[in-house]
């Protein structure tokens, strides 16, 4: 019941259909006492000699109409219930998604993927259950319990009843108890199928790892350790579960035997009939269905209940990033402004950012570069804001700062693409479309060509409609890569963040796309994080960030000219790259050229 109380809001929006379910359940039971009152006509008429073969016909025919009125009725009762808890766990199930895409990154860092989707699954399933099948029930077995209790006092004997009804207390006593330990141990199980999926989850995804570095066995014996656990816990419910049953079928045959005693002597001293004892053992027989259901919906409630209570917890949780109330649009002007007075990420005391001031014009081309580890994906995480800045920080577009700004409308202004690409289940088309689904074939297909990924895509037997494998496995690291830089390109967005995006891509192909970015300049502000830093000749302003500071600023004549870090690492580059480029004569001149003077 308490689980009913938590879910009343969400209930109540299918009162009708619960309604004429409960009507229909009603007029069930009340259906059900028939036969056994025709029965027991049937015996005291049988023994005194009155029946006729016309009343013999009419008792079978009444029972037979009955028969079918009832079967149409379940039918009626289990469609609406069944329809109304599918239609419930759907709107939980998109709320619950709806609610994983406004969390912040370090709800992720607490709750695995496999966790996630238990909740997503086992436990949504189980609350489905309840409030289908376990409702259901609920109602069918109070009302058909109640009606046949009352048939007995009122129409057969109400001492008779009374004394059945001894053993029912303990009955009461034992499925609570039983139901206060289901709900502690489903708990539990619900806890370690979580464990089991995630073991599940990261095996598979990590399937050419496992192999690479031969950990079959290693990775066997992890999933079957929580395997084992998973195992255990259900075995524990299961224990549980199985004394329901027999526990009810043991007091209801007590409560059986109490009327068989009671009802021969009654019967001797002549207070009822054989028939009567007949119509009120058959009622006494309608009885154990509902006692059963009640004690198999005890069970559905309190794994319900337990799976509730987990699921309450994920939508309980707030996003630690929000939006203001009087949050406004990103205006023309995508100018941006940084200064970030010292930032770490939420539970660590370790600064990420300090000191870093910047002012980055709309239409430049801006670019960052730096040892590993040195904040530069953090900046790109602050401007999408991610995360709350902190202390004195400060990040803005146009004259407005993030935290004044909608959600929606901030993130609609950036272009990311990141250096491990997250592709999707689908065709090429569909990837490259993901933020553009309404896109046509010919701007897909621009986009794609600005990508230097066209060609390829052709090779394909299906071109633009190949399907892609799962975070598109049959595709080579360049090509996930430029795949995910069209998608950042049909987006057609204000600024677009390159972080490492070219990586995996050889010289020529890289030339390529750099040459294609020139057409962008003066019309979107291109931010480019890079530790290949003939990538940078080019740009406007330049940064290089240690330990989460800016050591050099400039551009690249001036940042060679300082003859510091970038000045050597740039050289030190260079020479490698156009000794590749001799040897394997990749680059055309027109192309060398993309790289400025590499010879300096």
């Amino acid at each position: 019941m308490n689980l009913l109380w938590k879910m009343r809001h969400i209930l109540r929006n299918y009162w009708k259909q619960y309604l004429f379910a409960f009507i229909s359940l009603q007029t069930v039971a009340i259906l059900n006492l028939l036969p056994p009152w025709l029965i027991g006509r049937f015996v005291d008429e049988a023994n005194d000699g009155s029946l006729t073969q016309t009343q013999l016909l009419n008792y079978v025919g009444l029972i037979a109409v009955t028969a079918v009125a009832i079967y149409g009725l379940r039918y009626l009762w289990r469609s609406l219930l069944y329809g109304a808890s599918i239609d419930l766990v759907k709107g939980q199930r998109d709320q619950l998604f709806a609610h994983f895409t406004k969390m912040s990154p370090d709800f992720y860092q607490k709750h695995s993927t496999g966790d996630l989707m238990a909740h997503a699954t086992n436990d949504l399933n189980a609350v489905e259950e309840s409030a289908g099948s376990g409702i259901m029930t609920l109602v069918d077995s109070l009302i058909a319990g109640f009606t046949v209790l009352a048939a007995m006092i009122i129409a057969v004997n109400g001492k008779l009843a009374l004394l059945a009804l001894l053993p029912f207390p303990l009955l009461i006593w034992s499925t609570n108890k039983y139901g206060s330990m289901l709900h502690e141990r489903f708990s539990v199980a619900q806890a370690t199928f979580s464990s089991l999926n995630e073991e599940a989850r990261e095996a598979v995804s990590g399937i050419r790892a496992v192999k690479a570095h031969r950990l079959d066995q290693r990775q066997q014996s992890r999933f079957s350790e929580v395997s084992n656990d998973t195992v255990k816990a259900n075995r524990r419910v299961a224990f549980v579960d199985s004394m329901f049953g027999p526990s009810i079928q043991l007091f209801f045959g007590m409560s059986m035997v109490i009327t068989l005693l009671a009802g021969s002597w009654m019967i001797n001293q002549g207070d009822m009939t054989l028939g009567l004892l007949t119509s009120f053992t058959l009622y006494l027989g309608q009885l154990l269905g509902p006692m059963l259901q009640f004690g198999w919906q005890f069970n559905v409630f309190q794994r319900g209940s337990a799976s509730w209570s987990r699921l309450e917890k994920l939508f309980n949780v707030e996003p630690t990033v929000k939006e203001a109330p009087d949050a406004v649009d990103v205006s023309d002007n995508t100018s941006l402004a940084i200064d970030i007075d010292s930032f770490s990420y939420p539970n660590s005391e370790n600064r990420v950012l300090g000191q870093v001031k910047l002012s980055i014009p709309q239409g430049q081309l801006f670019g960052i570069t730096g040892r590993t580890g040195s904040g530069k994906s953090t900046l790109f995480r602050l401007l999408q804001r991610e995360f709350n800045l902190t202390g004195n920080s400060a990040v803005s577009i146009g004259d407005t700062a993030l935290e004044n700004i909608k959600l929606n409308s901030l993130r609609a202004q950036f272009g990311w693409v990141p250096q491990d690409p997250m592709l999707f289940s689908g065709t090429i088309a569909e990837n490259i479309a993901f933020a553009k689904p309404e896109a046509t074939q010919e701007e897909i297909v621009n986009a794609a060509r600005m990508a230097a990924i066209h060609e390829e895509i052709t090779e394909f037997k299906e071109g633009y409609q190949t399907i892609l494998g799962e975070q598109g496995i049959n595709l080579s690291g360049g090509q996930k890569q430029r795949v995910a830089f069209a998608r950042a390109l049909l987006k057609d967005t204000s600024i677009l963040l390159l972080d490492d995006s070219f990586s995996a891509l050889d010289m020529k192909t890289e030339a390529k796309i750099l040459k294609n970015l020139q057409g962008l300049r003066g019309n979107k502000t291109i931010i480019l994080i890079t530790q290949r830093l003939p990538e940078l000749i080019t740009a406007d302003q330049i940064i290089v960030l240690e330990e989460g500071e800016v050591i050099e600023r400039g551009d690249h004549d001036a940042l060679i000219a300082n003859g510091e870090w970038y000045s050597k690492i740039f050289n030190q580059q260079a020479r490698t790259l156009l000794l590749e480029a001799e040897k394997a004569a990749q680059l055309p001149e027109q192309d060398l050229n993309q790289y400025g003077a590499l010879s300096a």
